[in-house]
């Protein structure tokens, strides 16, 4: 044993030697293509050789932690993990991975002396093989341990078996990324473990959470939680049905049958929130939606009259401390009205006047058969979704009317008094100028406007 473990050790240390004396030869910069794609599967083979020796090693630091002769205990590591971590320089996380798939594939040793098969031979074929890397292995691993207790042992090995043939592959059928692994093992466990199924979900029930964090200096709320699957699933299919803009080349828009360009500059997760922001919107205006304190739930800014008549000042959000700017303040009253309170110097209510400035549910009707949506040329959002836009600000004189009034999605309303899009009412008809748009042109997703004729 001891002339096997030199020789090991032998070999290792010219693997060494000679890897880093390869230096600028081992570049793929100077690789044709043909070569660079023969290249990458070989490295990656390299790699996957020397992943096996990784967590074998890592394995063996469970075995030895809670020997009261081993080193490892008296150099104080608290743990095997813990040791793996402080030896190689790598994270817990990836410690735990290397021991918990090292040790489902190393053979144990019996009573007696001999050698015992690994808990998955299969796998363990496999990773010596390089069929397979660590991380599919890890994927195997986790699924089949989660019910190796409750499944027939011949059944389970069957399907160790036949993930493991699908992971790496054949003459016939590449091997799987990971990802396809993952679902592929998920296929297998619930055809072996039907009854799995509920116990799981009634796990991830209990550990559902959506929670608001405390406001950030910046006035931000973060987020966080985990949704159910059924809950995130919806709302990933429609943030990603509305949170996008078509984007159209300026040629393209030349022509009468293509639709209009459009320029968004938002970030993928600027447009997710701008669709969150959309949902909510419509979710305030429901008419179901459940009351808070005698009132839908939508949000009360506070300002003075002084800075609503100036338009220079800042407001508060209830229940929040970061002050928001007169440009919040008049695009949330331009969306959703405002009512008069007046108080004296101490702070006593005197009056309460009626709501103002916000369009009405027959007007918003009217103007959402005329728009059918946001009127930003290539916007997806639905009318549902939208805030109705005063185009001429109501401090300026700006008529609470359907010829005044446009719909636009939240993300869009942020930003149309800053540009790049104008927008103006001739005859009442929504008009956008803009990228793509040099001229004044009739805004509308209404089928029954479409085949209005541009106006110059």
């Amino acid at each position: 044993m001891g002339e096997e473990n030199a020789a090991a050790d032998e070999a290792i240390d010219r693997a060494i030697a000679l890897l880093s004396s390869l230096g600028a030869a081992s570049s793929p910069a100077s690789l044709s293509p043909a070569h660079y794609l023969e290249r990458v599967p070989r490295v990656e083979h390299l790699g996957r050789l020397v992943d096996a020796l990784r967590v074998s090693h890592a394995a063996e630091a469970e075995k030895r932690i809670s020997s009261p002769v081993d080193p490892l205990g008296a150099a104080g590591y608290a743990s095997a993990k813990h040791a793996v971590a402080q030896l190689t320089s790598v994270s817990e996380p990836e410690a735990a991975r290397r021991i918990r798939v090292g040790a489902a594939i190393r053979q144990g040793v019996a009573i007696s002396g001999a050698a015992t098969s690994a808990r998955y031979p299969a796998i363990a074929a496999a990773i010596a093989a390089a069929a397979i890397g660590t991380e599919a292995a890890d994927v195997l691993v986790r699924e089949l341990d989660s019910v190796a207790r409750r499944v027939d042992p011949v059944v389970l090995r069957a399907a160790e078996e036949g993930l493991v043939d699908l992971a790496s592959g054949s003459e016939a059928t590449p091997p799987l990324r990971v990802e396809l692994v993952r679902d592929q093992v998920k296929a297998y466990i619930l055809r072996i473990d039907p009854d799995g199924a509920r116990p799981a979900e009634v796990r991830a029930r209990r550990q559902r959470a959506f929670t608001l964090g405390r406001e950030t200096e910046d006035g931000l709320i973060p987020v966080s939680g985990l949704l159910m699957g059924e809950v995130g699933a919806t709302l990933e299919r429609l943030l990603s049905a509305h949170g996008r803009t078509v984007a159209f080349s300026d040629a393209d828009a030349d022509h009468d049958d293509a639709p209009p360009a459009s320029v968004d500059d938002r970030s993928p997760a600027q447009r997710r929130h701008d669709a969150l922001a959309d949902i909510l919107s419509a979710a305030v205006r429901v008419k179901d939606a459940p009351e808070l304190a005698g009132s839908s739930p939508a949000v009360t800014v506070t300002v003075t009259a002084e800075s609503l008549e100036s338009g220079a000042g800042v407001g508060y959000i209830d229940g929040h401390a970061t002050p928001v700017s007169m440009d919040t303040i008049d695009r949330l009253i331009d969306s959703r009205g405002m009512h008069t309170v007046t108080v004296n110097a101490a702070g006593r209510i005197l009056a309460l006047g009626s709501a103002q400035r916000c369009f009405t549910g027959a007007q918003r009707r009217a103007i959402t058969a005329r728009d059918g949506g946001c009127v930003i040329p290539g916007c997806t959002t639905p009318a549902g979704w939208c805030e109705v836009h005063h185009v001429i600000p109501w401090r300026h004189g700006g008529a609470t009317h359907t010829d005044n009034g446009v719909l636009l999605c939240w993300g869009h309303h942020q930003r149309i008094d800053s540009g790049p899009w104008r927008l103006s009412m001739p005859d009442g008809v929504p008009h956008v100028r803009g990228p793509g748009h040099p001229e004044w042109t009739p805004a509308t997703r209404a089928r029954t406007r479409r085949d209005l004729p541009r106006t110059g």
